[in-house]
């Protein structure tokens, strides 16, 4: 009996952390940059227990073009983005992305919305736990937690162990892993406002004509940019783009990390996807583990100006994945 309360308690934690995350994410644009991150995580932790071991922050900068030291992992870079595109693939293109949605939608159709009925059916079986049915069970529980995705891969060394226990056992197991992952997923989300609250509320009185807004919007999209890139995107001149692009480091919203083929990287400085230990200030302390605490509000006005973006940044994140894509797919190809 104190097994199951301890079970249940699990779920119910998984579930208020991700009903928490929803009420954060609650503009199309946040959604989108913290589902990106999100995935970015997923993605490098199911490379590195295929053994092709990399970090969140390696798999950003293969994403972004961002110049990366050589390690001898076997193209985990190249292997992770392929799962990253799968994990945000829509009308499923890659073999994997296809795979894991047919794997996704069985499970659906035999155990409904329970997600540790949905994790037995794709993992407890012999050879089951594959790139696919990972990438199959987080598409499985978006329609159970929301938007809050919580990335599960860096948490499963010992799944395969797991797997083979009693269901009991099992169970556990991915209760514990769905807390865990929930929690840390509510963490990303917090974090992730409050730093672009905390832009807004520093840039918010530039002058209408000027792109810094949509600069630092794009950066914490998750698009590293340059300022070739982005006087190219912008239609700016070098000068302003380098100007921004300066101005948000000063501000400590941006780091450069790298000089690339053209020329300085920059990223956003969000506390989440970053080369640095520093982050922006960071929001004040929640009064429980689960209790929302963004930092300043956004206005109405930005809210709506969030709105009105998002189409706009996520094409041209689109854009840039399916590139790394088609770079990862000729390389391994080869």
């Amino acid at each position: 009996m104190e097994e199951k309360s301890s079970l249940y308690q699990l779920l119910v934690e998984a579930g208020a952390a991700c009903g928490e995350a929803a009420g954060i994410l609650d503009i199309a644009y946040l959604r989108r940059a913290h589902q990106r991150r999100q995935r970015i995580v997923e993605a490098a932790g199911s490379a590195s227990l295929d053994g092709r071991p990399t970090t969140a922050e390696r798999l950003f900068a293969w994403l972004g073009d961002v110049p990366i030291q050589a390690q001898a992992n076997l193209g985990a870079e190249g292997y992770a983005g392929e799962v990253f595109i799968a994990l945000g693939d829509d009308e499923p293109t890659l073999p994997l992305a296809r795979e894991a949605a047919e794997l996704a939608d069985t499970a659906r159709a035999r155990v409904g919305r329970d997600p540790l009925a949905g994790a037995a059916h794709l993992f407890r079986g012999k050879d089951a736990i594959t790139p696919a049915s990972r990438v199959a069970y987080i598409m499985f529980l978006r329609r159970v937690l929301g938007p809050a995705e919580p990335a599960l891969s860096p948490l499963f060394h010992g799944i395969e162990a797991a797997a083979k226990r009693p269901v009991g056992a099992f169970d556990n197991y991915m209760a514990d892993r769905l807390a865990r992952g929930s929690r840390r997923a509510l963490t990303g989300a917090r974090t992730l406002r409050a730093g672009v609250a905390a832009a807004y509320a520093t840039l918010g009185k530039t002058r209408s004509s000027s792109h810094i807004l949509p600069v630092v919007e794009q950066l914490f999209a998750g698009q590293p940019l340059t300022i070739a890139s982005t006087s190219r995107i912008f239609s700016i001149s070098r000068l302003a783009a380098r100007k921004h692009l300066v101005r948000l480091e000063r501000d400590g919203f941006a780091e450069a990390v790298g000089r690339g083929k053209t020329g300085v990287v920059y990223i956003a400085r969000d506390g989440l996807m970053t080369f640095a230990q520093a982050g922006p200030a960071p929001a004040p302390k929640a009064t429980s583990r689960l209790a929302v605490s963004t930092g300043k509000p956004l206005s109405p006005v930005e809210r709506a100006r969030l709105d009105a973006v998002t189409d706009d940044v996520a094409s041209r994140m689109r854009d840039l994945d399916r590139l790394m894509a088609r770079l990862a797919a000729a390389n391994s190809a080869r």
